[in-house]
């Protein structure tokens, strides 16, 4: 039971419920994700804030909401990306339960979008928004117990350097006549900051089959709105030129 606890964290989603409530999804450092009730005006995504959190059932009565700190300005494709990080929160997260090093790591996530949306290089932007992405990515994966292991296959045996490899969720790495390179493989390392493109690569197509397979049926609305806006813009600069 939570009598008038305080918690700090992010608004991540919220929509209408009942006559002048809102329904709203809540991040926070002491409890992960919390769902409330809340009847005043809530902060902005994006935007760190404290509230109270009260009650005995899973959807709690939410008061006393303020802003707290800086708030974190997303455009372009940094938007869709928070938009992104945010449903998978929601959809994956079980409730209640307290992840602090996926909570940092959100709020760096928050932090190198918004740098991200004043780069001006077009290469480097796409490998910075890649490096977000999985980072957040792998930090999510190992706090629900996903995490893949790159250094054996689905039978057991160690990765060899000259074979090729496709990831089956919830199998591993299966010998292929195509796809990641044993060698890619084998040199995955620990740290971000010496990911190569094969490395990204690597990462993102795990991920999406990870994810996948953990959403189920219903695809990522927040993936789809991203693609048509891409598809959008492309239209848009083909018919400009």
């Amino acid at each position: 039971m939570m009598r008038q606890q305080l918690l700090h964290g992010y608004v991540l989603h919220q929509r209408a419920y009942r006559e002048k409530s809102r329904l709203v999804h809540f991040f926070s450092l002491e409890s992960g994700r919390i769902d409330g009730v809340a009847r005043q005006h809530l902060p902005p995504l994006y935007q760190p804030a404290l509230l109270y959190a009260s009650g005995k059932t899973s959807l709690k009565t939410f008061a006393k909401i303020e802003q707290a700190g800086s708030v974190y300005t997303l455009t372009g494709q940094a938007l869709f990306a928070g938009f992104y990080l945010n449903e998978l929160l929601v959809r994956l997260l079980p409730l209640e339960e307290s992840c602090p090093e996926l909570f940092a790591t959100y709020g760096w996530a928050l932090e190198s979008l918004m740098a991200f949306g004043r780069q001006t290089d077009a290469v480097q932007a796409k490998r910075e928004l890649l490096l977000i992405l999985r980072r957040f990515e792998q930090v999510l994966l190992d706090t629900l117990g996903y995490t893949p292991r790159f250094d054996q296959d689905a039978d057991g045996q160690l990765i060899v350097s000259d074979a090729h490899y496709r990831y089956r969720a919830g199998v591993g790495f299966e010998r292929s006549a195509t796809g990641d390179t044993g060698r890619v493989l084998q040199s995955y390392p620990p740290e971000m900051s010496e990911w190569s493109a094969e490395h990204l690569g690597l990462l993102t197509r795990v991920h999406r089959v990870i994810i996948q397979q953990l959403c189920g049926d219903q695809p990522l609305r927040s993936r789809e709105l991203w693609q048509s806006q891409n598809r959008f813009v492309q239209t848009s600069a083909g018919e400009a030129s």
